[in-house]
This record gives structure tokens, sequence and C-alpha cells, in this order.
């Protein structure tokens, strides 16, 4: 077992994860959530590459309805909370600013308790924090993934939620194995998704062009700026998310991440 203060170390990582995870266990030896990582092949640069966003596209956040339920009794504040989360993201990216976005998750749930004249106790902090850290996949994720990666692709996620945590999410999902790579605007970047910068840094990274990348998520805004960066992209449509008119629109619209990764194997054999 891990002695006290590493685990208060590692909590600290899991909490600047965008939803506040729970401790993030240790990694097995010669394992890293950084780029190349040593699950990645030799050869993997040669695949044609998925990028995922990995919150509500992959797994699912309703879990974290109670603890919602609880401070504003309502659940739906779940998705004002979240919406509240990206929009203070975006606001100071354009303001030049940054700070984690597991900080802006906290500071919105405070701004809206304090709103609404409800309390934010330790405990919900707490419960925020072990939640999310055990988020399922929705049903049709892990097939998709094996589809895709039994065709060759090459499967990587990008986060606006700091690596650590989402290696930690997806090695709690049981999908962590698909990914050769986790990458996040929190490496480098700190500019939060659909900031151009933020989309063009991951291609560089990657070493590919924009162009060569598939961008995959459930957020219209992540892949109206993929989009925008000249990425092709697919929007799976979770609950209460919908396409909107507005920028190019993604090349791949579906209620299935089954049939978004058929329909991605089939567009790159046609391109090739």
């Amino acid at each position: 077992m891990p002695g006290g203060s590493a685990r208060a170390s590692l909590d600290r990582r899991a909490l600047v994860a965008g939803l506040a995870i729970l401790p993030i266990p240790r990694a097995p030896a010669g394992t890293s959530t950084t780029i190349n990582q040593a699950a990645a092949s030799a050869t993997s640069a040669d695949r044609p590459i998925v990028v995922f966003d990995v919150n509500e596209t992959l797994l699912d956040f309703t879990v974290l309805s109670p603890i919602f339920e609880r401070v504003f009794g309502a659940a739906d504040m779940l998705r004002i909370w979240f919406n509240q989360v990206i929009l203070y993201c975006e606001a100071l990216t354009l303001s030049e600013l940054y700070v984690d976005s597991g900080t802006v998750g906290i500071a919105v749930l405070r701004m809206l308790a304090e709103s609404k004249g409800r309390p934010v106790d330790a405990a919900d902090i707490e419960a925020l924090k072990r939640l999310s850290g055990a988020m399922p996949t929705y049903s049709d994720t892990p097939k998709a993934l094996a589809s895709l990666q039994e065709a060759g692709f090459r499967l990587v996620t990008f986060s606006n939620n700091p690596s650590a945590g989402v290696n930690v999410q997806l090695t709690q999902a049981g999908i962590r194995g698909y990914f050769s790579e986790l990458h996040s605007i929190d490496d480098e970047v700190h500019r939060y998704k659909p900031a151009r910068e933020s989309y063009n840094t991951l291609a560089k990274a990657l070493g590919v062009t924009p162009s060569d990348l598939w961008l995959v998520s459930c957020h219209a805004f992540d892949t109206l700026g993929a989009a925008a960066a000249g990425y092709r992209t697919a929007l799976v449509l979770r609950p209460e998310n919908a396409p909107v008119a507005l920028g190019r629109p993604p090349d791949i619209v579906a209620g299935d991440l089954g049939d978004i990764a058929r329909r991605i194997i089939l567009a790159d054999a046609r391109r090739n």
C-alpha cells in the first residue's frame, strides 16, 4: 500500500481531472500516461488515428446525478453545471488565462450553489471525486473501440482534463488498453477546446496533419472546433446532445458509437 504522503499527492492529481476523481492507483511498472507510451507499437505512427473525447463521449457521467440531487434538489443541475464548466473554461481561454479543469469544476459548483442559497459540504466534493472516477462506459463503447482497433486504427484520447485523471477513469472503466496515448490541453497548450490551437498542438504532437485525424465527440462545440482546425469529425448523439447548425457540420452523425466506428472504417477504406 502507498504511504500517506504519496497517497495525498496522488489525490491532488486526481482532483485536477476535471470531474475530481478518486485517488489514482499506482500504475504497473513501465507504464505512462504521457505521449509515446509503451503501449504504442513501433509502427503505430503509420496507422490511421482516431481521437476520442472522454467524458460523456465514452463514459456515462449521469452517475453523478445523485450529488446534484442532494445539493440542489434537482438531478438536472448536473447538465447545467457541466455546461457552465465548459463556458468558464472557454472564458479563461478567451481571457488568456489558465487554471486546470478541476479547479474550474469546483469553482463553478460553488458558484451555482451560492446563487441558489445551497451549501456544498466536504462530503459532496468527496462524492464527486469518488463517483467521477468510477463512471461506467456506455454499452456501445467497448465494442466500437475494439472494432476500430481490429481494423488497424490507432486510438488516442484528447481531453480538457489532465491525462493523469483520464488514465484513472479509463482504467476503472476497463477500456484503458484500447488507447496508445492520452493527450490533454493541460499537457502543453493550456487552451481549452474548442480553441483551434489545442487541436493544432495535438496534430503536431502526433506528427500528422489535422486532415489525417478523426475527432469523435458527443459535444457539438468539440466537433465544431476540430472541423475548423481541419479534422474529420464524428458526432455521437448521447442523451441531451445534438448537432448545431454552425461551422462545418460533422462528417458523421450517429446515435451509436458502433455505427460511427463502422462508418469511419468505411470512409478510410474509400480514401485509400
